[in-house]
C-alpha cells in the first residue's frame, strides 16, 4: 500500500464531507481551536473558550460518526439522516455549556464524566450499525476493518508528519528562516485532525439496511495472525502467569493482596479481552493448540484473577470507604465477572456483549444516583460520621468540637475524609449554622473540632533556610571549598574522579568520599545527630511542617577527623522527625576542607 497522493486526498476529503458532514465540521472547528490554543501565550478568557470548543469537538467526532452509521444501517433517507445529525449538534451545544472548565467541580466530576462519555461514544461507533439481529461475524468483520484502517491511517499520518517536519527543519536551517517552533505542533494537529480523520472516514465500512459485511478471505492475513499468535497471546499468558504466581504467594503467606494489584488485574484483563476479540475467528483458520486453547480457556483463567481483584479492592473500601477511583475498580471487577459468566454460560458467544455492557457500566459510573460521585460522597460521609461519633464530635446530625484524643490512624483518616468532602462542598449540611463558614476551610475546621496535629508522635518536617543571603562565608584555615548538594547516597553516585560528599542511607551521617582510578573509597564519616538535635529545637509542635530561617552561626558546623577537618555551611536543609528518630533528607550549601 502506497502513501496517498494529493489527488486521493482531495477525493477522499470531498467524499467524506458528503457522507460525514457533521464529523468533518467538528474536525475543522477542533483543529482551529487547537491552533488558537497553541498560539495563546497564557491563561485568558479566549483560552478557556477555545479549550471548551476543542473538548466538545473531540466528543462530537465519535458521537456524530455513530449517528451517521446508525442511520445508514436503518436505511433512512437523507432528510432523516440530516435531522439526526442536527439533533446531535443540539446535544453537543448543550455539552458546550455543561463543560465549564472554570467550574469548581470540573476536575473531580465534570472531566471524568466527559471522559466516560467519550468512551461510550467510541463504543457506540463499534455497535451502532449492529443493534439488530445481524450476524456476529458481520459485526466482527466491521470492527476488524475499523481497527485496520485506524492503524494504517495512523502510520500514514506519522510518516507524513516526520517527512514534512524534517523538510521544514531543513529549510529553516539552510535558508536561515526564523520559523517558530509552534509550526511543528500545528503541523501535527493538522495531520492528525484533518488528514487522519478524513483518511479513516474515507475507508469507513459501508453498512446499509440490506447489505451484509464483505468477509475478507484474508481477514487473518499474516499481519493479524502473527500479531495474535506470536505477540499478543504470549504476552497476555505471561501477564497472567505473573498474576497467578503473585496469587500463590499471598495464599502461601496467608496475607491480603496489595491495593495496586487491582490496577494490574484490570490492565492485563483488558489486554486479554482485546486479544480475545482479535483472536475470535482465528481458531477457524489456525488449528494450533496455542490459538484454540487461548480462546477456550481465557474466561476460565480470568475468574480467579477477578476474585483477587475483589479481595484487594474490598480491603481498601472496608478500611477507607468508597472513592471515585475505588468505585471504578470495583465496577470494572463486576463487569469482568459478568463477562466471564456470560461467555461461560451462553452458547452464542455474542461479542457484542462486550462493548454494549461496557458502555452501560460507564454510564452508571458517571451519572445518576448510583454514580461513583454520589456513592463516594455518601460513603465518605459515613466514614466521617462514624469517627466523629466515636470521638464525641457528632450529635443530632451535626459536627461539634470535642476533647477525646484521636489515634494516629483515626487522625489521618479523618483528615483525608474532611479534605475529600471539603473539596466537593459536601460539609455544609453536617456543620451547625455558626460554623458553616468553615466548610471550605480545611485547616480551620480541624482547629474548630479540636483535633490536634500529631506533633512529635507523627512524621514532622523541618525546612531550614538562610536568614540573610548576603552573609560572607568564613574560609580562613581551609584549603578547598566544595559546593554540595547532599542527599542519601549522593556521593557514591558520582562517576568522575575527585572528592565528594554525601549522606548515609539513613540520613544521620555526613560521608567524605574519594573516587580515583575509577574506584570509589570512603575516607571518613561524621555523625550528624548533634546537628539534627540542634535543629530539632526549632520545631513547631503544633504543625506538621516547620519553616525556620536561621543565622549563619546556626547553619555552620565543624567536624574533625583523622584525615582532615570539615566545615559544613548549610544554605538550605530539610530534616524529618518521626517520633524519636531524626534524619537529614537533603541539603545544599558549602563544605570547606583542610586535609591532614
Amino acid at each position: 500500500m502506497s502513501i496517498p497522493t494529493p489527488g486521493f486526498l482531495l477525493s477522499a476529503f470531498i467524499q467524506v464531507c458528503r457522507r460525514f458532514p457533521g464529523v468533518m465540521l467538528c474536525t475543522v472547528l477542533g483543529t482551529v481551536a487547537c491552533f488558537a490554543l497553541i498560539d495563546n501565550s497564557g491563561p485568558s478568557d479566549s483560552e478557556e473558550f477555545f479549550a471548551r470548543n476543542w473538548i466538545v469537538c473531540q466528543l462530537g467526532l465519535p458521537f456524530l460518526t455513530a449517528l451517521v452509521v446508525y442511520s445508514e444501517s436503518k436505511g433512512w433517507d437523507n432528510n432523516r439522516g440530516w435531522l439526526l445529525q442536527a439533533l446531535g449538534f443540539a446535544a453537543l451545544l448543550g455539552c458546550w455549556f455543561w463543560l465549564d472548565t472554570k467550574a469548581d467541580n470540573f476536575e473531580w466530576q465534570i472531566l471524568p464524566q466527559y471522559l466516560a462519555l467519550v468512551l461510550v461514544m467510541h463504543l457506540a461507533v463499534a455497535v451502532a450499525p449492529y443493534l439488530n439481529t445481524r450476524s456476529v461475524r458481520d459485526f466482527w468483520e466491521y470492527n476488524r476493518q475499523l481497527f485496520a484502517n485506524l492503524v494504517i491511517g495512523s502510520a500514514f499520518t506519522l510518516i507524513l508528519f516526520a517527512g514534512l517536519a524534517l523538510a521544514i527543519l531543513a529549510v529553516n536551517n539552510l535558508f536561515g528562516f526564523s520559523i517558530r517552533e509552534q509550526i511543528y505542533a500545528k503541523l501535527f494537529v493538522l495531520l492528525t485532525g484533518i488528514f487522519n480523520t478524513a483518511y479513516f472516514l474515507f475507508h469507513f465500512p459501508a453498512v446499509t439496511a440490506t447489505a451484509t459485511a464483505t468477509h475478507d478471505t484474508s481477514a487473518h492475513n499474516w499481519v493479524f495472525r502473527n500479531l495474535c499468535k506470536y505477540i499478543l497471546i504470549p504476552i497476555v499468558i505471561l501477564y497472567f502467569l505473573i498474576l497467578y504466581a503473585y496469587g500463590a504467594k499471598i495464599a502461601l503467606q496467608a496475607s491480603l493482596p496489595q491495593g495496586w494489584i487491582s490496577s494490574l488485574v484490570i490492565g492485563f484483563s483488558i489486554a486479554g479481552i482485546f486479544t480475545y476479540l482479535l483472536n475470535f475467528y482465528l481458531a477457524e483458520e489456525d488449528g494450533s493448540l496455542l490459538v484454540k486453547g487461548f480462546k477456550r480457556w481465557f474466561w476460565w483463567v480470568l475468574i480467579p484473577l477477578t476474585g483477587l481483584l475483589f479481595i484487594a479492592i474490598g480491603k481498601r473500601i472496608s478500611d477507607y470507604g468508597v472513592t471515585e477511583e475505588r468505585f471504578l475498580v470495583a465496577e470494572l471487577g463486576v463487569w469482568l465477572a459478568a463477562s466471564c459468566l456470560y461467555f461461560l454460560v451462553s452458547k452464542n458467544d455474542n461479542i457484542k456483549f462486550i462493548p454494549i455492557s461496557l458502555a452501560l457500566f460507564a454510564l452508571v459510573w458517571a451519572f445518576g444516583p448510583l454514580s461513583a460521585f454520589a456513592v463516594s460522597e455518601r460513603s465518605q460521609k459515613g466514614v466521617l460520621i462514624e469517627i466523629l461519633t466515636r470521638t464525641g464530635r457528632f450529635e443530632n446530625g451535626k459536627m461539634k468540637p470535642g476533647t477525646i484524643p484521636l489515634t494516629a490512624s483515626e487522625r489521618d483518616q479523618l483528615s483525608s475524609t474532611l479534605e475529600y468532602l471539603s473539596k466537593r462542598d459536601a460539609l455544609s449540611e453536617l456543620l451547625p449554622i455558626t460554623a458553616d463558614s468553615l466548610s471550605d476551610d480545611f485547616g480551620g475546621l480541624l482547629d474548630w473540632l479540636r483535633i490536634e496535629s500529631p506533633g512529635l508522635n507523627g512524621n514532622h518536617t523541618i525546612n531550614i533556610s538562610e536568614f540573610q543571603s548576603h552573609e560572607p562565608l568564613p574560609v580562613r584555615g581551609f584549603d578547598f571549598a566544595f559546593k554540595v548538594e547532599l542527599y542519601p547516597g549522593s556521593a557514591v553516585r558520582k562517576d568522575e574522579p575527585g572528592m565528594f560528599f554525601g549522606l548515609s542511607e539513613d540520613g544521620t551521617q555526613l560521608e567524605w568520599w574519594q573516587i580515583k582510578d575509577g574506584k570509589s573509597g570512603l575516607i571518613e564519616k561524621f555523625s550528624l545527630l548533634p546537628v539534627l538535635e540542634n535543629w530539632a529545637a526549632y520545631q513547631d509542635k503544633g504543625e506538621n511542617n516547620t519553616y525556620a530561617s536561621m543565622a549563619l552561626s546556626d547553619r555552620t558546623f565543624k567536624f574533625s577527623g583523622q584525615k582532615g577537618t570539615l566545615q559544613w555551611i548549610a544554605e538550605t536543609a530539610q530534616m524529618e522527625i518521626d517520633g524519636t528518630k531524626k534524619r537529614l533528607e537533603s541539603s545544599s550549601g558549602w563544605i570547606l576542607l583542610k586535609e591532614k
